[in-house]
């Protein structure tokens, strides 16, 4: 039996033998030390609590400060009975265990702030659509820089000129890039992927069409995406 074991169990008897306490609980606490078995930490931080507001055996406990700064639960972060070894709570050995406390957080964070994390956080599909959707993007915004460029070409070769339906053929360039920011923002928006899925699998026609066949090289990539997300078993 330990030092510390002894100590308690003397407690303990003195705390019987005033009838002070939860007489059937302590029997039990006692039993457990002379059978060597291992004690609740709730258990011991009772008889010490008990034992300490009725004045027995303050000499005979070990030299330890049980102050904790804020009276919080390292672990727990719950309110602490002061001066109380075991947190009421969680259990939690506040002298020995402690000295782990920064090892413990320097863990957490490296698990919460770890930049491999959140990057994991995103779907396939999510990545897929935010790479079509850029591709598509870039290639309007290069039409549209281009369009004077493009109808003198048309003009050249066909012969035929088109420069009175610039002002159109802006607008849907326009309305092509803004679609192609949808395909980039929504699928971080909904949280439903069958929803996701099929918004990018009927975008990926839209912008096909819409810009004329010029986001034909982020079509296949965005449709990719829409029927990866509808796939998903989670929704």
């Amino acid at each position: 039996m330990s030092k510390f074991s002894k100590s308690l169990q003397d407690k303990i008897e003195e705390l019987l033998n005033r009838s002070l306490g939860d007489i059937s609980r302590l029997e039990y606490i006692k039993q457990s030390i002379i059978e060597n078995k291992k004690l609740y930490n709730s258990d011991i931080e009772y008889v010490e609590n008990l034992a300490l507001k009725n004045g027995i055996n303050p000499s005979e406990s070990p030299n330890i400060d049980y102050s904790v700064s804020n009276n919080l639960c390292w672990k727990c972060k719950e309110d602490l009975v002061k001066p109380a070894r075991y947190c009421s709570f969680c259990g939690a050995d506040q002298i020995n265990e402690i000295s782990d406390f920064d090892t413990v957080v320097s863990r957490r964070s490296k698990r919460e702030y770890n930049p491999l994390k959140i990057i994991s956080n995103f779907h396939s599909y999510q990545i897929l659509a935010v790479l079509g959707g850029l591709v598509c993007l870039i290639s309007i915004l290069f039409a549209i820089s281009n369009i004077e460029r493009i109808f003198e070409l048309i003009e050249f070769y066909s012969g035929q000129n088109l420069s009175g339906f610039l002002l159109g053929f802006l607008g849907i360039g326009a309305v092509s890039a803004l679609w192609c920011l949808l395909v980039i923002v929504i699928p971080f928006w909904i949280k439903k992927p069958k929803k996701i899925g099929k918004f990018l699998f009927y975008s990926s026609f839209v912008i096909l069409i819409i810009s004329l066949m010029v986001g034909i090289v982020g079509f296949p990539i965005i449709l990719f995406s829409g029927i990866l997300a509808l796939k998903k078993r989670r929704y």
